[in-house]
């Protein structure tokens, strides 16, 4: 239990201390940017280097690791889509990032942090390969529909092109490629530099966990609750529920991989589903409420999951 206690506060304390330095309004907004900025565009990609450069790479079931996270977020995503043209008379666009907002996770600012926490270097590598293909998967499939609809006489191929791309130039995968690279081509860590790599690992997971409260606090719950304890009902609850049953009922995949799966499923709606609706100018308002809510209800919801995975 003081594990667990550890583990929890160690991740949500540092979002606490984000969120409350904002609130309070003591360091001038540019200071915050610098701050955010050295911790997921140089500390983070420097760790995840470090990181993949070192690990030993297990041997796993990415097949079944692959279905089961995907599959459970299209179903969420299915439902969510479904339900807001339903109950809410949202038009196909406003559904699609319904949809988006209800199965799309916080997988690097909170998820990365969190699983090495749980699950230490080696094991937290498959829940890497589901940070990767996230972002590629769910977003090219919500541009897909949002851009049929508007029937902006564009060519969907190249928006899908352009999307895909613009994920690769994430400086956070960028950091992945390199480290992987080096681990595959067999170049040796220079004496005295695996510590010194080491210690970019350390600084840059706290670092990144205060930048995601300092950007939560811009985040506000305004009106339309009942629009967003759905999504976060749909994301906190039902997705790592369906997650858990298809990895361990319907695919019997490894303990490690329902581990995994279940956790990922259950992290709270990621900051760029408003970057989605800020970019499409739909449920703004929404989505904003709902990445708070679903961060806040994840403390309870992901404490539940490492109590019962016996994670203490």
């Amino acid at each position: 239990m003081i594990n667990l206690l550890n583990i929890i506060l160690g991740v949500f304390g540092y979002i606490l201390l984000g969120y409350i330095i904002n609130l309070i309004n003591i360091f001038p907004k540019k200071y915050l940017y610098y701050f955010d900025f050295t911790g997921f565009n140089i500390l983070l990609p420097l760790a995840l280097i470090a990181y993949f450069w070192q690990v030993s790479f297990p041997a796993i079931n990415s097949a079944g690791l692959m279905i089961a996270f995907f599959v459970s977020g299209t179903i969420v995503f299915l439902i969510g889509f479904f339900f807001s043209r339903k109950f809410f008379n949202y038009k196909t666009d406003d559904s699609a990032l319904f949809g988006l907002a209800s199965c799309f996770g916080n997988t690097v600012a909170m998820g990365i942090p969190l699983m090495y926490s749980v699950l230490g270097p080696v094991n937290t590598v498959p829940y890497m390969i589901l940070v990767f293909f996230h972002g590629i998967v769910h977003f090219t499939y919500t541009v897909i529909i949002i851009e049929v609809y508007r029937n902006r006489n564009k060519d969907i191929f190249q928006i899908i092109y352009q999307t895909i791309l613009g994920m690769l130039k994430n400086i956070v995968l960028f950091g992945m490629f390199i480290g992987i690279f080096l681990n595959y081509s067999g170049i040796k860590i220079p004496i005295g530099l695996e510590d010194f790599l080491n210690m970019f690992v350390k600084f840059a997971l706290p670092m990144v966990l205060i930048s995601l409260g300092i950007a939560l606090g811009n985040f506000k719950i305004r009106s339309n609750l009942k629009n967003a304890f759905v999504l976060t009902f749909l994301k906190n609850l039902l997705h790592p529920a369906l997650a858990f049953i298809i990895s361990y009922i319907l695919l019997e995949l490894d303990q490690l991989l329902v581990i995994i799966v279940t956790m990922a499923a259950a992290l709270p709606s990621g900051s760029q589903s408003y970057y989605f609706a800020y970019r499409y100018d739909s449920l703004k308002a929404i989505v904003s409420s709902n990445v708070v809510l679903s961060t806040f209800v994840s403390f309870f919801t992901l404490s539940f999951l490492l109590i019962v995975f016996n994670i203490t």
